[in-house]
C-alpha cells in the first residue's frame, strides 16, 4: 500500500520526488510547519499493542521506538505499551480513530473491520503465501483499501510487517479435514473465519484472546489457531498438545497512524518516522523465520507436543464452500481479485 510521499519545501524538489516516488510510500500532507520549527518541537507518540511483549511484532515496536528516539536526538519519543495494557485489538479502533493513540497495529481483524468488504486477505485457506498477500496490497485493490481505511478508520497505513502463518492447535490430532467435525475451536470475533471453519465441520466459539488459555484448559473449547510465536509466547502448547501445520492464513500486521496526528507533522518528521519504521520492519521480517524455528524448538523441548504435517490442498478443498460464502459478501472488486487468484 501507499505510504505518505515525503514533500520538500521547494516546488522543484516536490516535483522531482513525485516523479521517482514508490508505491510503498504514503503521500505526506502539505502543512505550514517549517524545518526550524519542527527541529525544536518535542513530540510524544503513544503506541499500543494487544500482543505479548515477547512476540516478533512487539520486538519490532521496541526497535521502531528506539530508531525514532535516536534519529531525532530524543526530540520525538514513542511510548510503547504492549501486552494489551491499554486496549485489546478491538478497543484499539476507537483509540486510534479519536487520536487517543497515535500508532498501533492490527493483525487480521484489520481486513474484517477497517477494510471490511475490500480485503480477501481475511479468508482462511485462500492465499498460499505471504508474497501473494503483499502483491494484493500493492495492486489497484490495495489503492482502494488505502482510501477506505482513511474514510472508515481515520488512519493511514504507515506500513506492514510479516507474520508467520497461522497454525491449528488442538487437544487431539487433526490429520485430515474430516477430523474437524464437531471440533470446538476458539476464534476471534471475525465473521469470515467463523463462516469458513463452520463450513468445514468445526463448531466455532468466539473467545477473547486473553481468555483463550483458560478456555482450552477447562474444555470450553478444544482447539484454536495462531502463528507459532503466539502459540509459544502464550504457552498454548501447555493445553493443546497437537499443532497442525495447516498454514491456513498467511497474513500481515498493519501498522496504522492517526490521520490528524500525521497531518500535523512536518514533512521532515514524517520522513524520519517512516524511515525508522521501515528499518525496524526490514529487521523484523528477516528475523521472522529464525524466531519461528526457535519457538518450535522450545515447544518441542517440552517433550509432550506433537507437530503434524497435513495435506494443505485437501484442507483448501474442504474450505471451498466457506470461501465462496465469504466471497459473496465482498465488494465486487475484491471478489473479482480473489476469483482471478483462485483461477490461477
Amino acid at each position: 500500500m501507499k505510504k505518505i510521499y515525503a514533500l520538500m519545501l521547494a516546488t522543484i524538489m516536490i516535483l522531482s520526488l513525485a516523479a521517482c516516488g514508490s508505491k510503498n510510500e504514503i503521500a505526506s500532507s502539505d502543512n505550514s510547519n517549517d524545518a526550524n520549527a519542527s527541529s525544536a518541537k518535542k513530540i510524544e507518540i503513544l503506541m499500543t499493542s494487544f500482543d505479548n511483549s515477547s512476540t516478533q511484532a512487539c520486538q519490532l515496536g521496541y526497535r521502531f521506538a528506539d530508531n525514532v528516539a535516536k534519529a531525532s536526538g530524543g526530540r520525538i519519543t514513542i511510548n510503547f505499551q504492549p501486552d494489551g495494557t491499554l486496549a485489546n485489538e478491538t478497543e484499539q479502533y476507537d483509540l486510534i480513530r479519536n487520536n487517543e493513540v497515535q500508532i498501533c497495529y492490527f493483525a487480521d481483524s484489520f481486513n474484517s473491520q477497517i477494510a471490511a468488504g475490500y480485503s480477501p486477505c481475511i479468508i482462511p485457506f485462500l492465499f498460499k503465501s505471504v508474497e501473494d498477500v503483499e502483491a494484493l496490497l500493492e495492486s489497484e485493490l490495495g489503492d482502494k483499501i488505502d482510501e477506505v481505511i482513511k474514510e472508515t478508520g481515520n488512519v493511514y497505513l504507515l506500513g506492514y510487517s510479516r507474520r508467520t502463518p497461522r497454525l491449528l492447535t488442538a487437544a487431539k490430532p487433526i490429520n485430515a479435514p474430516e477430523d474437524l467435525k464437531g471440533l470446538k475451536i476458539r476464534v476471534p470475533e471475525i465473521k469470515e473465519w467463523v463462516t469458513v471453519w463452520n463450513a468445514m465441520g468445526a463448531s466455532c466459539t468466539v473467545v477473547a484472546w486473553t481468555e483463550t488459555y483458560s478456555a482450552l484448559q477447562t474444555g470450553v473449547v478444544d482447539a484454536q489457531e495462531n502463528p507459532i510465536d503466539n502459540i509459544y509466547a502464550n504457552k498454548i502448547y501447555e493445553v493443546n498438545k497437537y499443532i497442525m501445520n495447516t498454514e491456513h492464513l498467511n497474513s500481515l500486521n498493519h501498522w496504522c497512524v492517526n490521520v490528524d496526528f500525521w497531518d500535523s507533522l512536518s514533512a521532515d518528521d514524517q520522513s524520519l518516522i517512516t524511515d525508522a519504521f521501515n528499518e525496524a520492519r526490514d529487521w523484523a521480517n528477516q528475523e521472522l523465520v529464525k524466531n519461528a524455528e526457535k519457538c518450535k524448538e522450545e515447544i518441542l523441548a517440552d517433550g509432550t507436543v506433537t507437530f503434524i504435517d497435513v495435506d494443505k490442498d485437501a484442507f483448501q478443498t474442504a474450505a471451498a464452500d466457506g470461501i465462496n460464502k465469504v466471497l459473496a459478501t465482498l465488494q465486487p472488486e475484491a471478489r473479482e481479485y480473489a476469483e482471478a487468484y483462485m483461477a490461477g
